[in-house]
């Protein structure tokens, strides 16, 4: 196909212009083509970057992707992003990113014909998605991520699991600080939860409240109009913001 410029309004590359060089599903008589080939403008060659928070579970190389990186975002849907050059990638498996920051540098590595980047979006059963409604900003990763996040706090407290809070989830929620259920299973969720939320100083979510997780709890209170105390709890509205109860 001729090089096509896409408009996009969710980037994959940090200049933020994008030409397609090869469609999702086409590629004349050759197998099915499960993900979109881009270059830069002019053909030119630009930095790879995540169009969406969440947490790498692949950075390596393999003989047909090259290296690459996979994320999986807060759905449980999977960016990735192929035949970066080598010794470009910058983030490592288990690490958080956010939207826009620097995978890797466009290359040209694996089973490639020219530098480009190939993105693709999969399912959470690995399904190939069409990635251009992504790229247009028509669909998202984080439509399914608070009742995702509901459904495990639901589960690490014995409530109804059910995705939907109320009074039950509500009355079951227990106190997690540095000194109080600083190591209960819910103390992940919440991290991680905060994380996507962008209280990005949490760091990563090791499931016990330490000294970062305070202070990620004290900006969140601040910035809903909590008590500031670095606790979570019902009485100081903590809870009830988490959960979308007020």
């Amino acid at each position: 196909m001729s090089v096509k410029f896409i408009d996009v309004k969710e980037p994959v590359l940090k200049k933020g212009k994008h030409y397609l060089t090869s469609d999702y599903k086409t590629r004349g008589t050759r197998k099915s083509h499960n993900g979109m080939d881009m270059i830069g403008e002019n053909h030119s060659i630009d930095d790879v970057i995540a169009i969406d928070d969440g947490k790498v579970i692949t950075s390596t190389y393999s003989s047909s992707a090259g290296y690459y990186v996979e994320i999986k975002h807060a759905n449980n849907y999977i960016s990735r992003y192929l035949h970066m050059k080598k010794n470009s990638i910058k983030v490592k498996k288990n690490e958080n990113v956010k939207k826009g920051q620097v995978l890797g540098r466009m290359g040209n590595t694996g089973d490639s014909n020219g530098t480009h980047l190939h993105f693709a979006v999969s399912d959470n059963k690995k399904t190939p998605q069409d990635p251009l409604p992504y790229l247009l900003g028509e669909k998202n990763f984080k439509s399914d991520y608070f009742k995702e996040f509901v459904k495990n706090i639901q589960k690490s407290l014995g409530a109804k699991v059910d995705g939907i809070p109320g009074k039950e989830t509500l009355s079951k929620t227990i106190t997690v600080s540095e000194t109080t259920n600083r190591k209960h299973k819910v103390v992940k969720y919440l991290q991680e939860y905060l994380y996507v939320l962008g209280y990005t100083e949490i760091g990563k979510a090791d499931g016990i409240a330490g000294p970062k997780f305070t202070v990620s709890v004290k900006n969140f209170q601040k910035d809903n109009g909590c008590v500031v105390d670095g606790v979570i709890t019902k009485q100081n509205k903590t809870w009830k913001v988490l959960l979308k109860l007020i």
